[in-house]
């Protein structure tokens, strides 16, 4: 009997929002809902960084519901218009509202010194940085006296770090394409080096190929390029001290000949009185006296330029050069200071001679240290890192991870002593933002500038503190640690990687993160959409935080200026569709995803038809242009595209 019912005109019914994974992908409603569940805990967004007023920042955060704020002090010179008051003020709404405080430092300040008075490296731009980011850790201290308030702090300000591009299967994933090297004695950011051709007239089998490729894809292949750099430059300062050594050496032939030699044994001591005498009694010599005594001036003067070319030669030698090269450095400087002393004996001439041959020592021995050694493997010349041309040039990022550790150890050493009076619980957080599209976007070079800031806060603690090592540890993976921009992270698209990279990078770095940044791009440009709207894998990055990390403990903020900007409305609502988050704190429907659709105006995806003004419905069927202006016609509508509310 039942088989005698048809069913086929049914209506079967469409999508619901009822469906969990309403304004998702996965049901074709449009919608931003990321596909991850998060509740709405420690889930807020920052104060605009174009406004010193960030306690209206606040209450406006606030009467949206967030339950956690950013406070954004901006550029250098904002941060200074915002009244200590201000802080005392936040920390009593914060107090009163359970809203979890965070504090964003100064975005162009760079941790490791550059950007100094001429855009260079200056170890006294490195200090007053640090001071500037210690008034901001009081800052934070200020706002919640009793826990550890994050403090966000960029791990780079400089915008030339190494770029990458992704490798071939089988190869290393980061490849360098652009490398910047900075010169240590000037701060300078000095050359770029990049992949190349090199066309060599010696050997013509590599000519017809095209050339000789120089690549920057492996470790080996940098160093090679960065000692080619520092050769090339040492090899300049070598023959520099050469030619000055030849011009002094050209004019004193004449102090070696034996007539020279005895007018000197005459000059020795010589004073005027004896001068007027020889004068009188024999004015041949007097002449001749008087002629070396001119020619003994120039050749001093080649001397002193000679002598000042080496010692600054030495000079970046020793400052520059292996701890092997120091060694013998100062080897080389104890024959010398003998030698110093041997020729300020004997008379003029004669301390001229010996004072060349001091130089010539110095030159010949100090050519002999600064020389490349290796020994030949496999048909290649594996040279030993300790010996060549001073590391005058290095990656910028070298250098800098160098001071910017030092910046960041210190003040997390400060926030301990100083801020948690030695109780690590109550010290602000040093939580550095990777900055893939300035510095360090190779995530293994980023862990290592948190590893290294954490190692000296380490050192700091054992050496001022008299703390164990295990417990120092503990206390500098409290108190430092990282801020996970999202959005900078997808930026490494623009280069040719893929959500694949974006993801790895997050499993490597989850277990450093202490706060996080969630925005929206596509990659190309930091454009500050909010969550869902770009083609950032915000599901897989979150899962990834939420096992490795602590996701679900820690303040996550949204930064969405750039849509703030262009739509004139805020991203929370949004974010909480996104985040598909629970009305009502617990994981369990209905869900933000589901009801965005729901509101006035059928929700920011929705069409623009749900606007329609009731008046004009008997209009739609006479042109278009009798229908609304939401849907490209010439009769204003009364509801807002962006807010449902009245037009004025």
């Amino acid at each position: 009997m039942a088989d005698d019912y048809s069913y086929e005109s049914f209506y079967g019914g469409g999508i619901s929002s009822f469906e969990p994974e309403y304004g998702s992908a996965k049901n074709g409603v449009p919608g931003n809902f990321t596909g991850y569940r998060l509740n709405a805990y420690r889930l807020g967004f920052p104060g605009s960084v174009q406004t010193a007023n960030q306690i209206t920042e606040a209450v406006n955060a606030i009467k949206q519901g967030v339950t956690a704020f950013e406070v954004s002090l901006g550029d250098a010179n904002t941060a200074e218009q915002i009244p200590k008051q201000h802080f005392d003020e936040i920390r009593a709404l914060m107090k009163i509202t359970g809203v979890t405080p965070s504090v964003h430092a100064q975005f162009n300040i760079d941790p490791a010194g550059l950007g100094g008075e001429r855009g260079t490296y200056d170890e006294v731009t490195r200090q007053e940085n640090e001071r500037r980011f210690f008034e901001t850790l009081q800052k934070a201290k200020m706002l919640n006296p009793d826990g550890n308030t994050p403090v966000v702090f960029h791990s780079t300000g400089i915008g030339t770090g190494t770029e990458y591009g992704p490798g071939k299967e089988g190869e290393e994933r980061f490849q360098a394409k652009k490398l910047a090297l900075i010169d240590k004695e000037s701060g300078q950011i000095a050359t770029v080096i990049k992949e190349d051709q090199q066309y060599n007239p010696f050997d013509l089998k590599e000519l017809e190929k095209g050339g000789a490729k120089l690549s920057l894809k492996t470790e080996e292949d940098i160093q090679k390029r960065v000692f080619s750099v520092n050769e090339t430059q040492w090899d300049k300062t070598m023959n520099t001290l050469n030619v000055y050594k030849k011009e002094a050496d050209e004019i004193m032939g004449i102090l070696r000949q034996p007539e020279a030699q005895e007018l000197g044994k005459i000059m020795d001591g010589l004073t005027q009185d004896r001068l007027k005498k020889i004068n009188e009694e024999d004015p041949e010599t007097a002449q001749r006296i008087g002629e070396l005594s001119i020619q003994q001036g120039r050749i001093g003067s080649f001397l002193d330029n000679n002598r000042l070319a080496f010692v600054n030669a030495f000079d970046n030698a020793y400052k520059y050069g292996s701890e092997k090269q120091k060694e013998e450095l100062r080897n080389l400087s104890e024959d010398l200071t003998e030698m110093e002393k041997e020729s300020r004996n004997g008379d003029p001439v004669a301390q001229q001679i010996i004072f060349s041959s001091m130089l010539d020592k110095g030159i010949a021995e100090l050519h002999k240290i600064t020389s490349a050694r290796g020994e030949r493997k496999d048909g290649k010349v594996i040279y030993d890192n300790d010996w060549g041309a001073p590391k005058q040039f290095v990656p910028v990022e070298e250098f800098t991870k160098d001071k910017a550790t030092d910046t960041f150890s210190k003040l997390a050493f400060r926030s301990f002593d100083e801020l948690g009076k030695g109780d690590a619980s109550k010290a602000p957080v040093i939580a550095i933002e990777n900055m893939n599209q300035m510095g360090y976007a190779k995530p293994e070079d980023f862990k290592k500038v948190i590893d290294k800031s954490r190692d000296k806060f380490v050192d700091m603690l054992i050496d001022k503190k008299g703390m164990e090592e295990k417990e120092a540890r503990e206390v500098a993976e409290k108190l430092i640690g990282v801020t996970w921009d999202v959005g900078h992270l997808n930026i490494l698209k623009k280069e040719g990687f893929t959500d694949k990279d974006v993801i790895e990078a997050t499993e490597k770095i989850a277990p450093y993160v202490k706060h996080v940044h969630l925005t929206d791009n596509f990659g190309y440009s930091d454009s500050h959409l909010a969550p869902g709207m770009g083609n950032v894998p915000l599901k897989e990055i979150l899962k990834n935080l939420e096992e490795k990390g602590k996701l679900n403990e820690i303040s996550k903020i949204v930064e969405a200026p750039g849509f703030v900007q262009h739509f004139k409305r805020s991203p929370h609502g949004l974010t909480l569709a996104a985040l598909g988050s629970p009305l009502y704190g617990p994981k369990m429907a209905p869900y933000w995803n589901q009801v965005a659709a729901m509101g006035n105006g059928g929700g920011y995806f929705g069409s623009p038809l749900a606007m329609m003004p009731e008046k004009h419905f008997s209009l739609y069927g006479s042109g278009f242009s009798s229908l609304p202006t939401e849907v490209g016609g010439q009769i204003p509508g009364t509801g807002s595209r962006f807010s449902g509310t009245p037009n004025a």
